[in-house]
């Protein structure tokens, strides 16, 4: 080696070792810990020991709330007792805040749209993949729906807490009243068998509904993505970087069969204001037949709604569209990438993914589906010791394989995720329901901005 190759690698040296301390000086004067990649060599020992604090956002304020959160800490530190896991519950509106000042828990909950949030724009969350492989959880028997919400850029950050299969919640007295029987148990309707089922039971006289048939949030991601999907369209490509509504006519099949049914009247659309004349405010929620479910923990809030009403209700399967499409979405729990104890935060996150995990969270007042296949035909958290036991909980179980991402930060950048918002879609679905604008012009529009900004994000 020559003196000068040699200085210039001494100097090359003396400058990485200078970034380093720079680095670290930076840290300590933050007061946060440098962060952990969550990459493992291949001859990493797992020690799960030490103390770790788990941040829940309890939105209600109740301890029924909470108890499915402190449950699963109580069964991870009696299976590891060398760990000591500390409860603490902060709204999630203070995350972002507590996550820039490294307050926030060694492992907190998010949604997706959360998750994807804190890893891009935060650089919050701590890749989950090495940990999963070395505490040998079994990934097939986790359904594809809930795992696919926790994944970024192909790698696991979020661990789902459970399956969030959409399911329908209905009136039975309605159903009996018009001598109607419908599959029970995991079986779904068609589409078709659907429709006509809703179209006997909606009653009107001259635009004035006592009763219709549906009332879905069509314009909810985990509703819409499917009719968008259920006859063979793709309506996002990552691949072509692109956005399909009409472009792609088996996409705009779906989207129109959600309209045609708006026309015909037996379908509402829920939380929209109708100002064509159609009184639908007027009809009480168990006279909307079927209606979007899309979590067991609205379970009290609606189940409470129908008894209070004496009226008899029960769950079925979302309809079966041609390409059977279900929307699952997940929230879950992430790891602070600060955290001074990776091993305890990833394996307590990833707890939810063992069999342990799920009986403790979903036994327990508060739980939900458990994201097991293993578990799916157990009775423990069908609400066993409730009133509600007999309820057709099988339908939050039914057709996994048709199981569709449920948020559209999965399928598409947040820029588009942005654009196709919750608060968007519901706007532009009144103003097609009111007769504003047509909805091939509506989803040009949308499908046109979509595209015109992932232009400019691969540019």
């Amino acid at each position: 080696m020559t003196k000068n190759k040699r200085v210039l690698k001494l100097t090359k040296r003396a400058l990485i070792i200078f970034i380093v301390a720079l680095t670290v000086l930076g840290t300590v004067a933050c007061g946060k810990p440098p962060i952990v990649s969550g990459i493992l060599e291949d001859d990493y020992v797992i020690d799960i020991e030490g103390n770790i604090t788990f941040t829940i956002s309890n939105e209600s304020g109740t301890a029924a709330e909470a108890a499915a959160p402190k449950a699963i800490a109580s069964a991870f530190m009696k299976k590891y007792p060398d760990v000591t896991v500390e409860v603490e519950e902060a709204n999630r509106s203070t995350y972002a805040t507590r996550i820039s000042t490294g307050e926030i828990g060694d492992v907190f909950w998010c949604d997706e749209n959360d998750a994807n949030n804190y890893k891009k724009n935060h650089n919050a969350l701590m890749m989950l993949d090495y940990y999963l492989e070395k505490l040998d959880i079994d990934k097939t028997n986790v359904y594809n729906g809930a795992l696919a919400g926790g994944l970024i850029d192909g790698r696991l950050y979020m661990v789902p807490r459970n399956l969030g299969q959409q399911v329908l919640v209905y009136n039975k007295d309605a159903l009996k009243q018009a001598s109607i029987e419908i599959p029970q148990g995991e079986t779904a309707m068609t589409w078709d068998e659907f429709k006509e089922v809703c179209r006997q039971v909606t009653l009107q006289e001259n635009d004035e509904y006592t009763q219709v048939g549906a009332g879905f949030k069509l314009w909810w991601s985990p509703v819409w993505m499917a009719f968008a999907e259920g006859w063979g369209g793709t309506w996002a490509s990552t691949s072509e970087k692109k956005v399909s509504f009409v472009s792609d006519e088996n996409v705009m099949k779906g989207i129109d069969e959600m309209f045609e049914a708006c026309a015909e009247g037996w379908m509402m659309i829920e939380d929209i204001n109708y100002t064509d004349g159609r009184n639908y405010q007027s009809i009480p929620e168990y006279n909307r037949v079927f209606r979007t479910f899309g979590d067991m923990q609205w379970i009290t809030r609606y189940g409470n709604g129908y008894d209070l009403a004496d009226i008899d209700w029960d769950f079925c399967s979302f309809p079966a569209f041609p390409t059977h499409k279900v929307g699952t979405g997940a929230t879950g729990y992430v790891v602070y990438n600060r955290t001074t104890n990776p091993t305890a935060a990833a394996a307590f996150a990833l707890f939810f993914l063992t069999e342990d995990g799920q009986r403790a969270y979903h036994s327990a007042a508060g739980g939900n589906v458990p994201l097991l296949k293993s578990l799916a035909h157990e009775d423990f958290w069908q609400m066993p010791d409730h009133e509600w036991s007999e309820k057709n909980f099988a339908a939050f179980i039914s057709y996994p394989e048709a199981s569709t991402p449920a948020s559209v930060i999965t399928r598409a950048p947040a820029e588009i995720a942005s654009i196709l918002s919750d608060e968007n879609m519901r706007n532009s679905f009144a103003q097609i329901v009111n007769g504003q604008k047509s909805t091939e012009d509506v989803f040009t529009k949308l499908e046109t901005q979509c595209n015109e900004m992932w232009e400019t994000l691969t540019a």
